[in-house]
């Protein structure tokens, strides 16, 4: 009888602790359609899991924009408001470029005496009004400097012996252009946004290339005037309330330019040309800060 009643006891503890530690909780959610649910689950010795229902939030879908297909073809990406309907945003961005040839030792072995440099600034305020939501139309200025000279240039290949030097030249230009925007948000809280930027613009400039100095300078002025339209997508980060980062590079565009040029001696002349641009643009990488009220 003694063995029995031992027996019982011990059987009765182990059900006591499988009781304990069955009271071990935890709390999951997951998203269902339109709703977020939670569950409390009930751990049995690690390996088995009870789902109880514990409560029903509502995800907050009014920051989805919600885009129609194209045909079948769903692309699956959720877009969320990055730049909300009937909003003002203005700005500007800035590229700079720079290039000295102290900095650089690439082809040293067939250049000597090298002395050139490369300067390149521009500068685009903007403004724009939001037609919808994620949706920017807006004026653009702009203002641009390019200046570069050759100092001293010397190429030395077997026979072949060449020597510049003297040579500069300087372009500004200014620009007036249409723009529009489209915005796809990539977090739910606006913070993080991809754009795409299409722009049809004017510029008018002047640019002079000289060779030489004092007496021996000579230069040919030209008048430049352009039509183009550019395709340059970027990254927009909100680095506080209404006031955001960007970053935009040139892929693509098409330029069409009429051009007169003056000479020292007194000839002059003019032409067109036209061309298409299907890669990305060093010289147009534009770095900004926008504001939206």
């Amino acid at each position: 009888m003694m063995k029995v009643l031992y027996i019982s006891i011990f059987l009765l503890a182990c059900l006591g602790c499988l009781q304990m530690s069955a009271q071990t909780n935890e709390t999951v959610s997951a998203v269902r359609g339109d709703s977020l649910e939670q569950y409390k689950v009930v751990i049995v010795h690690d390996t088995v899991y009870v789902p109880i229902p514990e409560a029903k939030m509502p995800v907050d879908s009014s920051r989805i924009i919600y885009t129609k297909p194209i045909g079948r073809y769903d692309r699956g990406i959720t877009n969320y408001r990055f730049i909300p309907k009937s909003k003002w945003i203005g700005g500007m961005t800035i590229s700079v470029y720079n290039f000295e040839s102290d900095n650089s030792r690439l082809l040293f072995s067939l250049l000597k005496d090298i002395d050139l440099n490369l300067r390149t600034l521009s500068i685009k305020p903007f403004v724009g009004y939001a037609i919808k939501d994620n949706t920017v139309v807006g004026l653009k200025f702009g203002y641009s400097r390019i200046s570069g000279g050759i100092g001293n240039l010397s190429l030395n290949i077997e026979d072949l012996d060449i020597s510049l030097k003297d040579i500069k030249y300087t372009d500004d230009s200014y620009s007036f252009s249409l723009f529009h925007r489209s915005y796809i948000g990539l977090d739910p809280k606006g913070l993080f946004g991809l754009f795409n930027e299409t722009t049809l613009g004017y510029s008018t400039g002047s640019a002079r290339f000289s060779r030489g100095a004092d007496e021996n300078l000579k230069y040919t002025d030209t008048s430049v005037n352009q039509l183009n339209i550019g395709i340059n997508p970027g990254i927009a980060i909100s680095i506080m309330p209404n006031v955001g980062a960007e970053v935009s590079f040139g892929v693509a565009g098409f330029t069409y330019n009429w051009e007169k040029q003056k000479k020292s001696s007194g000839e002059t002349g003019k032409r067109t040309n036209s061309g298409a641009n299907f890669k990305i643009n060093l010289l147009n990488i534009n770095i900004g800060i926008t504001v939206c009220i």
